[in-house]
């Protein structure tokens, strides 16, 4: 019942889900993070904590498992009273093309739930890569650019936090690596387009070894498929650019093989 419960507060939330301005990282690639709902965020003041809490762990707490390009650093943005619906229908043309021209690469949103005795969080949470759903906008033969993933997985330690919950570095890292390396390759930055690409490859290889099932594990592959071919794109377009250097560095590496180096 209380299921059923959950679905209809989420149809009214969705029908009154809105994509206001969130202004991006003035010089700087931006990751959007949207407001999540649910009953793990049951009030305004929940959602901004939540907000202003993943920002804070995503800025200060990993890795950067991607490769930016000279002083090009990826920033992370909350986004307070942005709130996509769960199928990104707002994401109309006009809005992606906006992202795209503003250098946004990825926006992140969901829904986080709070349920049993004792209770335990439960989330499903999107991520829109925008030079992929650009790159579908102008009719190009890609994967879905709307990446859904649920936390936890299937055997993974109940969680309490919601942060914790969805702040995965390697997912994250694995989508932001992707867009970059997508929107870098557009740009003809060929060489940190294909670092980029090759890292995102390694990056979705290891999450594709997790219990991921059903369309996810299906949109997922795809992508990881798409991007290794990337990588293979980057190195052929590099090669017959007359501006590309002849001393660059892709010309060591096989278009056959084309994260053979490794990233």
């Amino acid at each position: 019942m209380r299921g059923i419960l959950i679905a209809l507060l989420m149809s009214a939330a969705g029908a009154q889900a809105a994509v206001v301005n969130c202004a991006p990282a003035p010089g700087r690639f931006t990751v959007l993070l949207s407001e999540s709902s649910g009953g793990a965020l049951p009030d305004r003041a929940a959602v901004e904590r939540f907000l202003n809490k993943l920002q804070f762990e995503l800025d200060q707490e990993r890795d950067e498992h991607w490769i930016n390009p000279g002083a090009t650093p990826v920033a992370f943005r909350a986004c307070p009273k942005r709130a996509p619906a769960l199928d990104g229908s707002e994401f109309s043309a006009e809005v992606v093309e906006q992202l795209n021209d503003q250098r946004v690469l990825l926006e992140v949103w969901g829904v986080v739930d709070r349920d049993g005795t004792p209770p335990v969080l439960s989330a499903q949470i999107n991520y829109l890569l925008v030079p992929l759903r650009f790159a579908a906008d102008q009719r190009e033969t890609v994967p879905s650019g709307l990446q859904r993933l649920r936390y936890p997985e299937a055997g993974a330690a109940p969680a309490t936090d919601a942060v914790q919950l969805i702040s995965k570095p390697l997912d994250l890292d694995a989508f932001i690596a992707s867009a970059l390396g997508l929107k870098l390759l557009r740009e003809r930055a060929y060489e940190p387009a294909h670092a980029n690409l090759c890292r995102a490859a390694s990056l979705l290889g290891a999450m594709l070894k997790r219990p991921i099932t059903g369309r996810s594990k299906t949109e997922l592959t795809a992508l990881h498929a798409f991007v290794q071919d990337s990588a293979g794109r980057a190195l052929r377009e590099a090669l017959a650019d007359a501006a590309y250097p002849k001393a660059g560095l892709l010309r060591l590496q096989s278009p056959a093989q084309p994260c053979a180096g490794g990233q």
